[in-house]
């Protein structure tokens, strides 16, 4: 039976709704458009859309002044602009949030800001930029912080966020992921940095990246500046990531620790299957047969993984 036979309203509907990949989130589909079509009817009443920016920028740039309820509305126009703004255009915006962020406003004006700066700061594609974001990442508000590590991810950290960063690092202050995304955590920010991991060193920041994928990243900046017997040394703790790493690259120097790791993990198939699928990549064929002999005996004493 199709979804037309047992719903009858749904034969009722016209083509292009029929075409929707769910027809059972329709609902959520019209409470969505619900939701955006008051928002654009709230921006249009209090007289936002069709000011021109540098009018729409004079409101904002007296945000604590607006009417409690309408910075969630001016956040959303700025944002339907950003795309079809000059470099120019987005200084100015730029300028007008740093002057808000270090402005002393009402709490619920700097709660606003907070929001607003998090939709905002990310998409905000100029050099001045980079000095709002440092200030943020400097900010005693988490939600600022946040906003900053968030542009860092989109961007890329700069030499002042470097340093900012290692001194965290350096005295145990560097912040953790919270309710947050692991791509924006600091010490994931780090560990993609190939600068900040060789500044570091690797052991540094394998302690403080967030996931395997970071640690792997973290791994793969530390190969261009150490020799493979180091990075296995220090990765100890860590042949998953050294493994990936390994593969991802082709670093076919690497093999004869791989051809170790053979071995040495022969208790772990879910590691040893890593091991085997990275000797496809880097070994030769005597290498594979090994690997394969040695994954088979290991199946075949394993009568429950097949």
């Amino acid at each position: 039976m199709t979804d037309l036979d047992s719903d009858p309203s749904l034969s009722r509907l016209p083509a292009y709704l029929l075409r929707y990949p769910n027809p059972w989130g329709l609902e959520h589909r019209r409470e969505k458009g619900l939701k955006q079509l008051r928002s654009v009817v709230d921006r249009c009443r209090f007289g936002y859309i069709g000011l021109r920016l540098d009018e729409l920028l004079e409101i904002v740039r007296r945000l604590d002044e607006q009417p409690v309820g309408t910075a969630t509305m001016l956040v959303d126009d700025l944002v339907d602009r950003i795309g079809a703004m000059t470099t120019g255009e987005v200084e100015q915006l730029v300028g007008v949030l740093l002057d808000l962020h270090r402005r002393e406003m009402p709490g619920w004006c700097r709660l606003h800001l907070d929001r607003g700066l998090q939709r905002l700061l990310f998409q905000l594609h100029v050099p001045k930029a980079h000095d709002l974001a440092y200030e943020c990442a400097c900010s005693e508000r988490s939600h600022r912080r946040w906003a900053a590590y968030k542009f860092y991810g989109e961007h890329g950290l700069d030499e002042q966020a470097r340093c900012l960063l290692a001194d965290q690092v350096a005295a145990g202050t560097l912040e953790e992921p919270s309710n947050a995304a692991y791509s924006f955590y600091p010490g994931a920010l780090i560990a993609r940095d190939r600068s900040l991991v060789n500044r570091l060193g690797l052991t540094a920041v394998l302690a403080i990246a967030p996931t395997t994928q970071h640690r792997k990243e973290a791994i793969e900046a530390a190969m261009t500046e150490l020799a493979p017997t180091d990075i296995a040394a220090i990765c100890v703790d860590y042949p998953q990531e050294l493994v990936w790493a390994v593969r991802s690259q082709d670093r076919t120097d690497y093999l004869p620790i791989i051809m170790d790791m053979v071995d040495d993990y022969r208790d772990d198939p879910y590691l040893l299957h890593r091991v085997v699928e990275c000797i496809t990549r880097i070994g030769r064929p005597d290498e594979l047969d090994y690997a394969v002999h040695v994954a088979s005996m290991i199946l075949e004493s394993s009568p429950a993984a097949g």
